[in-house]
């Protein structure tokens, strides 16, 4: 029995060893995993939007403006330019966009009546984009153009050919053309021709040597001038708070600012809407082209 005793007793100690060099290797494998998981839950929780919590400003609600609710500030009018590309879900969400908000149709496009026929079933006012040529370009503004020194005849037909392509316009602007809107003549003859359509026009105002006043003023045709583009160069929040910023230099004017922004992707759709919601908070109404100019193109 004794010596039972003492051959088991070695072997006691001998099991409790062993037992006691494995035990490290039981306890880095839970740290491994636990390390292991907390990377693919950053990563997750950095993909997800960031909104601001609820009642935090927005960085347009935040900024400190130079103007303000309780200033003389005028309406503004907004068109967007370029439909006619695309058709489908962004162009019905911009048809969605409250009515006083201008469509600027392109001719000659595979979604030109498309385009006009959504904004006047949803209430908008159309305008004509009309393609002119644009100083030391490459690109064609379109299938048809007016060019800086164009037939009367040609600039005529293609004039009318657009007339009919979006019988409900009221009015036109022009899409690119730094060369044709510098040029007195042809403008003169494009404004004349819109005066016998009834249609008045509104200069982009891509060039600093527009002759669209002095055309006007000879045909004593009613023409307006855009004031700013809202999408260049981007529609970032810093892009926007300085747009808005810049509408305090339009404080106690009697004429509307007239705002072109375009059409060509969900983010201008998405700064457009956060542009006119910020404004709208601060007090300034958006207003439709026969609302702003009913007096002088009645």
């Amino acid at each position: 029995m004794a010596s039972l005793r003492k051959l088991i007793f070695p072997l006691i100690i001998l099991f409790a060893l062993f037992a006691c060099t494995g035990k490290p290797e039981a306890e880095d494998r839970p740290e491994q995993t636990e390390s292991y998981q907390e990377t693919p839950a950053t990563e997750i929780e950095e993909e997800q939007p960031q909104e601001a919590p609820k009642g935090k400003p927005t960085t347009l609600q935040s900024y400190e403006y130079n103007w303000s609710k309780g200033d003389d500030m005028p309406d503004v009018v907004i068109i967007i330019d370029d439909f006619g590309n695309s058709a489908g879900q962004l162009l019905d969400d911009f048809g969605d966009l409250p009515s006083e908000f201008v469509f600027a149709v392109l001719p000659d496009l595979a979604h030109t009546k498309t385009a006009a026929n959504v904004a006047t079933r949803k209430g908008h006012e159309v305008i004509i984009h009309i393609p002119m040529e644009a100083e030391n370009s490459k690109i064609s503004p379109g299938k048809k153009y007016i060019s800086k020194n164009m037939d009367e005849a040609e600039l005529k037909a293609a004039l009318d050919d657009f007339f009919q392509q979006l019988p409900m316009a009221i009015a036109a602007n022009n899409h690119m053309g730094s060369a044709t809107t510098a040029n007195l003549e042809t403008m003169n003859k494009v404004l004349g021709h819109l005066k016998k359509e009834g249609l008045f026009f509104i200069d982009s105002a891509t060039t600093s040597h527009s002759a669209v006043y002095t055309a006007a003023k000879q045909q004593d045709i009613f023409i307006a001038k855009r004031d700013i583009f809202l999408d260049v160069p981007d529609v970032s929040d810093k892009s926007l708070t300085k747009k808005i910023q810049d509408l305090g230099k339009f404080k106690g004017r009697k004429e509307p600012i007239i705002i072109i922004t375009h059409c060509h992707d969900r983010a201008k759709l998405e700064g457009l809407q956060k542009f006119v919601t910020q404004i709208k908070a601060m007090g300034i109404n958006v207003v439709s082209l026969r609302d702003a100019f009913s007096k002088s193109i009645s």
